[in-house]
């Protein structure tokens, strides 16, 4: 008798501890997904600063050719899809060694570091950028905590009932 009970409890309390499990794993792939939106969505306000950029320093130089490969990357940035964040790591990285490069150019430009509207959209494009790879820090930090819980999970009879992926961690 007291060993039906004892099973059974043992039985209870590992059903309990993969439930437990399991909720985290979707509470945490919850979080990844909501945090992919909101670094989607500082990439989108980032891109949409670009243009401003370009104008200002366009007035203070005669070579406008500098500019072309950022606004073509300005342009493929706001006609593509972007679903994940996969889709916007080539070409974020690409924006963003041209606005380095831009920013070099534009500490050889007389007066363009006293115009007020240039060092605002400098700071935000840069405020913006610290901020996608901060993001991108605690996104990898909760990638892995998710693909551990992942590992954990395989080694309990809900493993096979409950089929999950494992994530990629972002190269930022």
């Amino acid at each position: 008798m007291y060993t039906i009970i004892i099973i059974s409890a043992l039985l209870a309390s590992l059903l309990l501890l993969a439930l437990v499990l399991l909720f985290q794993i979707m509470a945490l792939r919850w979080r990844i997904q909501k945090k992919e939106r909101e670094i989607i969505a500082f990439y989108k306000e980032k891109i949409d600063k670009i243009p401003a950029l370009v104008e200002i320093m366009s007035k203070s130089t005669h070579n406008t050719d500098i500019f072309l490969e950022i606004i073509q990357l300005h342009k493929v940035a706001i006609i593509s899809n972007i679903s994940s964040i996969y889709d916007l790591l080539e070409n974020n990285g690409r924006i963003h060694r041209e606005f380095l490069f831009l920013m070099k150019v534009s500490a050889r430009m007389q007066g363009l570091n006293k115009d007020g509207n240039f060092l605002y959209i400098r700071d935000f494009i840069i405020f913006y950028e610290n901020t996608l790879a901060r993001e991108m820090l605690f996104l990898n930090s909760d990638i892995d905590r998710y693909n551990q819980l992942l590992q954990k999970k395989d080694l309990t009879i809900i493993g096979l009932f409950f089929p999950f992926k494992p994530l990629m961690r972002t190269s930022y």
